[in-house]
């Protein structure tokens, strides 16, 4: 495709982001039947597990529960996303987003049983450990609550997901988030980096 002269380039990162969108304004119609509806057909559940729905392992990560919900884990896969394609190509990259999503739901299914669970975070938390593990010095700037920019080294960054999400799910608070989701998909990122994919690491 040419447009006023340059090729767009379609990658991973965009095909993801796009039916990331593309869930979300389908499952923005109402439905009259939860069980029905897109969190209960693609969200991921021990109920759902258990009745054969293996796909929600993979499916769950396509679904959101709101827009500033969408718009964080996008923005997290925008920023990260590009660098680790091209490190690992395609394929390898796609596996890699899946399985830390699917570490991240397994994890929190295991803990939290009784509940429904969407998003792309534990993905995007594989992302970001996978990130900070290659490149673990460089400088990045953080938004701390979303708002307040802060600088660091991108190490600090992959220790405050696990940090924080080790803390919130010990504690209890803020229980409606899938902190253990987070904390698995942020280990899977890590040990993927560390143990699979040991020419790609970048210790400076």
């Amino acid at each position: 495709m040419i447009y006023r002269g340059q090729k767009i380039q379609l990658t991973a990162v965009k095909v993801l982001i796009a039916i990331n969108v593309l869930v979300f304004i389908f499952g923005s119609f109402p439905a009259g039947d939860n069980s029905s509806s897109v969190d209960g057909i693609l969200g991921l559940s021990s109920g759902g597990i258990s009745k054969g729905a293996l796909w929600q392992v993979v499916t769950y990560q396509f679904v959101h529960g709101g827009i500033l919900h969408l718009m964080v884990n996008m923005a997290g896969l925008w920023f990260t996303g590009p660098v680790l394609e091209r490190l690992m190509g395609v394929g390898r990259f796609v596996t890699f987003y899946l399985i830390a999503g699917a570490v991240g739901g397994l994890l929190h299914m295991f803990i939290s049983p009784g509940s429904i669970l969407v998003g792309a975070s534990g993905s995007i938390c594989g992302l970001v450990a996978a990130f900070s593990a290659l490149f673990p010095r460089m400088p990045i700037t953080a938004l701390l609550f979303f708002v307040i920019p802060v600088r660091m080294e991108a190490r600090w960054l992959g220790f405050s997901i696990v940090i924080v999400s080790l803390v919130l799910l010990v504690t209890g608070l803020f229980g409606n988030i899938g902190n253990a989701a987070h904390l698995g998909g942020a280990l899977a990122g890590y040990a993927w980096v560390r143990f699979f994919t040991p020419r790609f690491r970048v210790l400076s």
